[in-house]
């Protein structure tokens, strides 16, 4: 199986801004002082000099290199782009038999980790049916479903 960091580091740049643009600007700003990647401003000038591709940029460089994030910050990047697949998330739970309210649930879902690898595959089949691969293959890793 795919780590997160793994998926995130070959991630497609303009994907992986799709990404992190999902999460509250606040937290994107604490991921940019992390990784190194200040706004660098003029005392003169409101005008910023580095572009947010380049911050972006910065941000996926210390996820390859390993450095400036930890899981917890990588799972919560993933964790705010996944709120917005509803639909993919509420498949999911269908699938797995999970009682939920348009994809959101207060079910433990530790079990999925010890569910059968055929399952997990299964699962893969059914969600990128319906949805992008890509996204299919973040939730799968997001949720660490095994055979997958």
């Amino acid at each position: 199986m795919v780590t997160l960091t793994e998926l995130l580091g070959r991630m497609a740049p303009d994907r992986f801004e799709e990404l992190l643009a999902a999460s509250p600007k606040k937290f994107r700003e604490e991921i940019f002082r992390r990784a190194g990647s200040k706004k660098k401003t003029s005392a003169f000038s409101l005008k910023t000099t580095a572009s947010d591709a380049q911050r972006i940029g910065k941000v996926q460089e210390a996820i390859r290199g390993g450095s400036a994030l930890d899981a917890e910050h990588i799972e919560e990047i993933v964790r705010n782009y996944l709120y917005g697949r509803r639909t993919l998330l509420a498949d999911a739970l269908d699938f797995l038999g999970v009682e939920h309210d348009q994809g959101l649930t207060e079910t433990d879902l530790d079990f999925v980790g010890g569910m059968p690898e055929e399952k997990g595959r299964a699962l893969k089949a059914a969600l990128e049916a319906k949805h992008p691969t890509q996204d299919v293959e973040l939730y799968l890793s997001f949720m660490g479903i095994p055979g997958t």
